[in-house]
């Protein structure tokens, strides 16, 4: 039982060195914690660093299975806001590492300052933001911001219109469900625009596809899931918010 009790106890911290947040788990990951270090590492990518770097030297591994951690978040973070997962490990878990399948999506390090020094360098990205009040105007104000910024980037008018109509309806569908300001922000990487939107409900959005239920699914989820390449919903539980995204390309 005792066992059983620290292995509920997992801590993580996060502070942002070189542009990178350093995540410092404390105490024992294992199965039941498994889920703590995975959710605040994606409450930390939300804020999109330049790379997500995880410092093992004050935890303790209770089975290799939980390795698979790394490459979970690894996946949910790819396409969106597509970061580097870094380990810097320690001594003590160096072997272990070394023979882990996890070396193929994510780097190892044995320190934090070698892995800080191999964080690659971040690929030319723009942004922009604007947060908008809880207010019926708010989509039609997305639409005017996006625009814009599109107009600004010298985006190919098809991409303008998506990314118009997928921020305006994500806004409005946070005026519609939440009582929260929306935060929108655009970023543009590769070619491919994100539009993500932040409120302050941690109710997770739920976008289906609409052949699926063609009567009941709303238009703002049939427009999504209909021009994005990919998209998602990162929810913070605690601080009680969630951030949905969506990864637009050439069509």
């Amino acid at each position: 039982m005792t066992g059983l009790r620290s292995e509920q106890r997992l801590r993580c911290s996060a502070e942002e060195r070189e542009g990178c947040a350093v995540i410092r788990p404390e105490g024992v990951l294992g199965h039941s914690t498994y889920g703590v270090l995975r959710d605040f590492m994606l409450k930390c990518a939300v804020e999109q660093p330049r790379a997500l770097v995880v410092d093992l030297s004050a935890v303790k591994i209770a089975t290799n299975s939980v390795l698979n951690v790394f490459t979970t978040v690894w996946l949910r973070i790819s396409d969106w806001p597509a970061l580097p997962v870094l380990v810097a490990t320690g001594s003590a878990y160096a072997d272990l590492f070394r023979r882990a399948p996890v070396r193929r999506h994510v780097g190892v390090f044995g320190e934090v300052g070698e892995a800080l020094a191999n964080v690659d360098r971040p690929q030319p990205r723009r942004r922009a933001h604007r947060t908008l009040p809880h207010d019926l105007a708010s989509p039609r104000a997305a639409r005017r911001f996006v625009a814009r910024t599109c107009a600004e980037w010298e985006l190919p008018d098809r991409l303008t219109q998506d990314a118009v109509h997928v921020a305006s309806e994500l806004v409005q569908n946070t005026v519609e469900h939440t009582g929260s300001e929306a935060r929108l922000r655009l970023e543009l990487r590769r070619g491919r625009l994100t539009v993500a939107v932040g409120d302050d409900d941690p109710a997770p959005a739920v976008l289906v596809d609409p052949a699926s239920d063609a009567c009941n699914a709303g238009r703002g989820v049939h427009i999504v899931v209909q021009l994005a390449k990919t998209w998602g919903c990162v929810v913070d539980a605690a601080g009680g918010r969630k951030t949905v995204w969506a990864v637009l390309g050439s069509r």
